[in-house]
């Protein structure tokens, strides 16, 4: 059987990145053993114990060197790894690593992938003369898919697909029962000068007062705990707070009991897609914006510019119009689950 190196952000609190794990290794099991998978990760004794499989330190070259020397294929799993806006190594990090597979004689498939925004001409560059060595990649929207073939890419290696988390527990029937209140779930982070938790502290009291219960969830914990207890203190116990680190599928079940989900992390509108739950959209990110567009959505505002009066309504537009945004909802979803369909295919044929 064919040994598989998985590569991607994991192991470092993300629920998003996390959820990207884990459907990747749900997908690969159905063409390998378990046995046969190895994890590179920034916490390799939490991935290893919390998945049972073989992890790697992310970090050590050697042992990185050693997996790919056993292994047929380096396969990305999803997410954006390459871009430069958070950070400018990680992108030659992840470049650095298709690089070495292909010295090693490895295939090199890169699944799901939401390209940039690569901003420095030096990047750019980097991976127009790495990506020409890889196999296969499918990309999670359209703008990635032109974007490279811009580039110069091959376009007979490109695919169309999506992120793999909208698959996540897919099939699952959930009645969601109500204590009598509509909930409405929060997912934010911090944006340079936002002023995120006062302007959402606003919009939060106004729901309040509309008797709707609120909730806060963190999806990168060590980011997104300060900016719900930022949000605490502005309106006190009047919200819940989710403070404890959560797994995927603590934050699914508690997404899936919800009226609305307003998001600004990516994954979280992914968990609430993939949950049936209507979202409202803040984005800080063209990925968020692409993948809002996949369902024929549109974004309530920016991050940079958080307009309460329009967040407001829409959410209460989703909690009028339930029935309908949710069968709206449904059959986006429905044709994003087509398209992963991708993914498998190419992971078979190596």
């Amino acid at each position: 059987m064919k040994k598989i190196l998985l590569a991607g952000y994991y192991g470092f609190g993300n629920l998003g990145d996390e959820a990207i794990l884990e459907m990747a290794i749900k997908q690969i099991l159905e063409i390998t053993d378990r046995e046969n998978i190895t994890v590179l990760s920034g916490s390799k004794e939490v991935t290893r114990k919390k998945y049972n499989i073989n992890t790697i330190d992310r970090y050590n070259v050697f042992s990185i060197i050693a997996g790919l020397m056993k292994s047929d294929a380096l396969v990305f799993g999803g997410g954006s790894l390459l871009q430069d806006i958070t950070s400018k190594r990680s992108i030659h990090y992840y470049l650095f690593l298709i690089r070495l597979a292909k010295i090693m004689n490895n295939k090199v498939i890169m699944l799901s992938q939401g390209i940039g925004p690569i901003v420095s001409e030096n990047s750019k560059n980097a991976v127009k003369n790495t990506l020409k060595h890889i196999d296969y990649m499918t990309v999670r929207d359209k703008y990635s898919k032109e974007f490279l073939e811009n580039l110069g890419m091959d376009k007979n290696k490109i695919f169309l697909s999506t992120d793999p988390v909208i698959n996540l527990r897919a099939g699952e029937n959930h009645l969601t029962v109500h204590n009598g209140k509509k909930k409405v779930c929060f997912s934010l982070r911090n944006w340079k000068d936002a002023n995120v938790s006062q302007k959402i502290s606003t919009l939060t009291e106004r729901l309040i007062k509309n008797d709707i219960e609120c909730c806060f969830i963190p999806f990168y914990y060590n980011e997104d705990l300060e900016l719900i207890n930022e949000v605490e203190k502005n309106i006190g116990d009047k919200a819940v707070y989710y403070k404890e680190r959560l797994t995927t599928n603590d934050a699914f079940d508690i997404i899936r009991d919800m009226d609305v989900m307003v998001g600004v992390r990516l994954h979280s509108l992914i968990f609430a897609a993939a949950a049936n739950v209507p979202f409202a959209a803040v984005s800080y990110d063209h990925k968020v914006d692409h993948f809002v567009n996949s369902l024929n959505m549109k974004v309530v505002c920016s991050i940079d510019n958080i307009d309460t009066d329009a967040l407001y309504d829409e959410i209460m537009d989703k909690i009028s119009n339930e029935g309908v945004e949710k069968m709206k909802l449904s059959e986006g979803v429905d044709e994003l689950r087509e398209l992963t369909k991708i993914n498998y295919k190419i992971l078979k044929e190596i």
